[in-house]
């Protein structure tokens, strides 16, 4: 069956200038989330207007995945008579509810009536239709009437889309992920501002098969339903066990930690990315008060993004239930943190910190880690994910210039 969408942006409406870039990075979303499904996609009028040959609740269902989206709906096209307008509007107010309103929006100013006018003269013959009451506050049911150039759309049922901006028209980032609740989480979110995650996961196991069959691609897999097609990198944890091997405990995990941030620089250039991401939601953990996170952060030549900073873990969990990621990330999975102290030192300084990279040599550390890294990449219009060396994928030398942290 054929069925019709209408979506609307409202981010995007405020890029003056640079809207026309959004409009098209926005629309190649909506194409991405309908790959498979024969549609087409056109814009007219600050509106989406989409066909696709699938049942309504498939459409909705992959709208709703598509960050710039501020709300859909299914809707009907009549052409801009009265008669026409009246007959598909009683239709709508059939619907359960024993009151209604009618909203009228006119972009098309060479219509007859004014936007009141033509809703407050069908509000009475619905009345007439239905014997239901009008209720312009908190009405059981709303029908909208979108009067534009040739053609008039009429809908009542309006979903709302996650916002934000389209995926990618912000650059990308370094995302570091760990499989955990948080991280995933904290990539939807920078998506929902614009930016690409390129996932960088630090295994634990002799192989990376470990890691590429653990929840670790599933959670990817899940992500890129919202931002398309994905990459992976998977950086072994076993050399730099071996090289810290002396390092006191209760500065393991902040030893650890700048080191994954000193490997997401190094690797950014190979991406084009502009910053590194972390999960962090302040003093949630010891290694996330503000003094290690101060710690992370120092010598850093790319800006840290922290997209959960000040969320609480009840609000984290709604997230990662709203998303699909949750129970994922409660699947059994050894990651290097397993191994990592669980009683770390709350107040690590910076200084003492960059003592120790600077005594176990960890820049040098960086670029051996990267040359054994393994690329995935995951493409979610034909379900298939990739893993070549990262070595073959990308020439190292633009490795080069890396920051001497």
């Amino acid at each position: 069956m054929t069925t019709r969408f209408v979506a609307h942006y409202s981010e995007v409406a405020l890029k003056g200038n640079n809207r026309p870039e959004f409009v098209r990075a926005l629309r190649r979303g909506i194409n991405r989330v309908l790959a498979g499904v024969p549609h087409t996609v056109a814009y007219s009028e600050g509106r989406f207007i989409i066909n696709a040959e699938a049942e309504d609740r498939e459409v909705a269902d992959r709208l709703s995945r598509v960050f710039g989206i501020s709300w859909f709906a299914p809707v009907k096209l009549v052409s801009p008579e009265y008669s026409k307008i009246l007959e598909c509007v009683v239709e709508f107010s059939a619907a359960e509810g024993q009151s209604f309103r009618i909203a009228v929006r006119r972009a098309d100013k060479d219509f007859p009536m004014r936007s009141q006018e033509l809703a407050a003269k069908l509000g009475a013959e619905v009345v007439k239709a239905t014997g239901k009451s009008v209720d312009l506050s908190h009405p059981d049911l709303s029908v909208h009437v979108d009067v534009v150039r040739g053609g008039v759309f009429v809908y009542s049922d309006k979903s709302k889309g996650p916002g934000g901006l389209p995926v990618g028209t912000a650059g990308r980032v370094m995302h570091l992920f760990s499989g955990g609740i948080d991280s995933p989480v904290a990539a939807w979110l920078l998506m929902k501002r614009g930016t690409r995650p390129v996932y960088l996961h630090f295994y634990l196991a002799p192989t990376p098969q470990a890691a590429v069959d653990s929840k670790i691609t599933k959670l990817v897999r899940v992500l890129s339903a919202y931002g398309g097609k994905s990459t992976l990198v998977l950086v072994p944890f076993a050399e730099y066990q071996l090289a810290t091997a002396e390092v006191p405990e209760e500065l393991e995990p902040s030893l650890f930690r700048r080191f994954m941030r000193m490997t997401a620089e190094a690797l950014a250039p190979k991406f084009d990315a502009r910053a590194v991401s972390t999960g962090d939601s302040l003093s949630q953990a010891a290694s996330q008060t503000l003094w290690n996170i101060a710690s992370f952060d120092e010598g850093s030549t790319l800006p840290v993004l922290r997209p959960l900073l000040t969320y609480d873990k009840d609000e984290i969990i709604s997230l990662a239930r709203h998303i699909g990621t949750y129970d994922l990330s409660l699947e059994e999975y050894r990651d290097c943190c397993a191994i990592i102290t669980r009683h770390p030192r709350t107040r690590v300084k910076g200084s003492l910190v960059t003592e120790y990279v600077e005594r176990f040599r960890l820049q040098r550390l960086v670029g051996g880690t990267i040359e054994t890294a393994t690329l995935l990449t995951y493409n979610p219009a034909v379900g298939s994910m990739k893993a070549v060396p990262l070595s073959e994928a990308m020439p190292l030398s633009r490795l080069a210039g890396a920051n001497s942290q």
